[in-house]
């Protein structure tokens, strides 16, 4: 019997519902004790050199809700305020006591730093696709390949604002990326799929509720539906992806590269493109576009996890539930850690609360049947 990746806080024996729900307080305590702290890191400069008026023009752009790629400030600010939740969503896991430190990133326990080097490839193929499809009518051959400034217009910023706002898009976005990954297909789908023991049923509410929450939280950005669509159809299957693959490692990079792409091409901040209206106004096509390259990397990542033999599922069971000190035949508190020494001799039982079955007492990373893998 092996264990999907939703269900992993499963295999730690000190599992129990109400873990979750402490790491959710702590997330949401973070959350709001960083913003203070961002806040007042940003505000003070500002105020002390721009005086009230910057301050009151950071406000305005700060609540349009969009993320303004021509304004190193304000998108440094939005970016920064949305990559401490890496950090925070860690810690919580950690201080919840849900499993070992590494429990969100794949059924490995740690991030698959291989199978992530082999998901760069299907990840730029579809980052090319995008970045023709996002730049459709922007060139032109007319006297040389370069920029169609007839259709277009002109960039409204400098080349030293332009260079800022590449670098932090660089630095930034990919823990961004990385940031909504762990929350919402990982901590979000993990915390849902412990509790449903039902495993078709939990799978099924897990996808459906990080999906639905990822796309709701988009409203305040002044999405319309078929934003909320583009945006819902993206997590939708950026969800089943990290079930089928056992690991947050391909929707990590696929997040990543898209945001950076759509950021890179907006940052020049054409005057004849209105950004606002382009990231929130969804279309049909553009939907259709989204839910065709999303469902193009799902496949190539499919093939390809099938290709290096991908150990997408925990080589083991569910942990033993028990209460108080861990008996003394399980060899004390190693019982507690998946693949721990006690887990061969557990008493036999129901899928749900019998020991590993694992015939190795090694750590997870050695377990019979997934060493040398991705």
């Amino acid at each position: 019997m092996s264990v999907p990746y939703h269900r992993l806080p499963r295999v730690d024996a000190r599992w129990r519902w109400w873990r979750p729900l402490v790491a959710l307080a702590f997330l949401a305590g973070w959350y709001i004790a960083s913003q203070v702290l961002i806040t007042i890191a940003y505000f003070i400069p500002i105020a002390a050199v721009q005086g009230e008026s910057g301050l009151t023009s950071l406000l305005d752009d700060l609540q349009s809700g969009a993320l303004d790629p021509t304004d190193p400030l304000t998108l440094s600010l939005s970016l920064v305020s949305l990559v401490v939740l890496l950090p925070g969503v860690l810690l919580a896991v950690r201080i919840a006591r849900l499993g070992p430190a590494g429990i969100l990133s794949s059924t490995r326990f740690r991030v698959r730093w291989a199978w992530a080097a082999w998901c760069l490839l299907p990840t730029l193929v579809i980052s090319v696709i995008m970045f023709l499809v996002q730049t459709g009518g922007m060139f032109t051959f007319e006297g040389g390949f370069g920029w169609d400034h007839d259709a277009i217009g002109q960039s409204t910023v400098s080349v030293g604002t332009l260079t800022v706002t590449i670098v932090l898009v660089l630095l930034l976005v990919p823990f961004q990326g990385a940031a909504e990954e762990y929350i919402f297909r990982g901590f979000l789908m993990q915390t849902i799929g412990s509790w449903i023991p039902v495993r078709v049923v939990g799978t099924i509410v897990a996808v459906a509720v990080s999906t639905v929450v990822f796309a709701l939280l988009h409203i305040p950005n002044g999405y319309n539906v078929w934003g909320i669509l583009d945006v819902g159809s993206f997590g939708l299957i950026a969800a089943i992806i990290v079930l089928r693959t056992g690991g947050l490692e391909a929707t990590v990079l696929q997040h990543a590269f898209n945001n950076i792409m759509i950021f890179v091409v907006q940052a020049p901040g054409w005057s004849k493109i209105d950004l606002t209206s382009q990231d929130a106004n969804g279309t049909v096509v553009g939907w259709l576009i989204t839910l065709g390259t999303s469902l193009a990397y799902w496949g190539m990542v499919e093939l390809l996890a099938k290709w290096r033999h991908l150990d997408r599922r925990f080589a083991g069971r569910q942990a033993p539930r028990f209460r108080g000190v861990a008996p003394a035949w399980a060899g004390g508190s190693r019982w507690l850690r998946p693949g721990g020494t006690g887990w061969v001799d557990a008493p036999a039982g129901p899928d749900d609360v019998a020991g590993s079955g694992n015939a190795s007492a090694e750590p997870v990373d050695n377990v019979v049947g997934v060493a040398g893998r991705p």
